[in-house]
């Protein structure tokens, strides 16, 4: 049964000081809210967004237009699902190449201006998978922030996972039963693929906002991540 995020306890850390806010790396399922929270704290408080799916995509490049591929729906058509002959290899090559974006997003927080407004990582749903020295340096350099889903949402997004596809680690959550299709498997394995990927992204998170906050359509980019009125490092054109 999927483990239910619905009660979590968010961090009294602040996302920031007296300098202004600290760098916030988003994690969670695929189509849980990372990319449209990233998008407002992009236009709501400044922060310089690093889309990960983009960076994927564009690392894949030539893999994908040799197949006539374009965008990161296509990557998971590229990918595949778990029951496909080619999924093996390509998650493999997937994984790689997210560990060379997630290192190259490192490296541009290293050396950031620190009177430069700070960065939010649109991470994928797999970061977890890309190496522990990758949530390590997350965890130095940022605020690892967990849009977290609830046990009422599991249908909504396999039913996102199927209209809008994105490429996806089972890792070794996906079985099929005797008599099972492919197709009925998968949906059953959605919630202990969920399930699974909540105990890593609790274990990998500074802060935990459950999915009642995160899908309030009240809630702002400064409510939600607790940035209050302190204003952006200035930029040092700006100085």
């Amino acid at each position: 049964m999927f483990n239910s995020s619905d009660n979590c306890i968010r961090s009294s850390q602040p996302f920031g000081d007296e300098r202004g806010p600290m760098h916030i790396t988003l994690i969670g399922m695929s189509n849980i809210g990372k990319s449209y929270w990233s998008k407002r704290l992009e236009a709501e408080a400044g922060f310089r967004r690093i889309d990960c799916d983009t960076l994927i995509e564009k690392w894949l490049g030539q893999e994908l237009s040799e197949l006539g591929y374009q965008g990161i729906h296509d990557v998971a058509r590229w990918m595949g699902q778990p029951y496909e002959a080619r999924y093996a290899q390509a998650s493999k090559r997937y994984v790689e190449v997210e560990r060379a974006v997630m290192l190259d997003a490192i490296a541009t927080l290293r050396k950031a201006d620190p009177h430069e407004p700070p960065y939010v990582i649109d991470t994928t749903g797999s970061v977890i998978y890309a190496g522990d020295d990758v949530a390590h340096e997350l965890k130095s350099l940022t605020q690892v922030v967990y849009i977290a889903a609830s046990s009422q949402h599991v249908s909504q997004l396999f039913a996102d996972y199927l209209a809008r596809p994105k490429p996806v680690i089972w890792s070794d959550t996906y079985a099929c039963a005797r008599g099972e299709t492919l197709e009925d498997a998968l949906e059953r394995c959605y919630p202990q693929l969920l399930s699974s990927r909540a105990r890593l992204y609790e274990r990998m998170a500074d802060v935990i906002i459950p999915s009642d906050r995160h899908r309030d359509p009240k809630a702002t980019a400064h409510d939600l991540f607790d940035l209050g009125d302190t204003p952006l490092r200035q930029s040092a054109s700006a100085r």
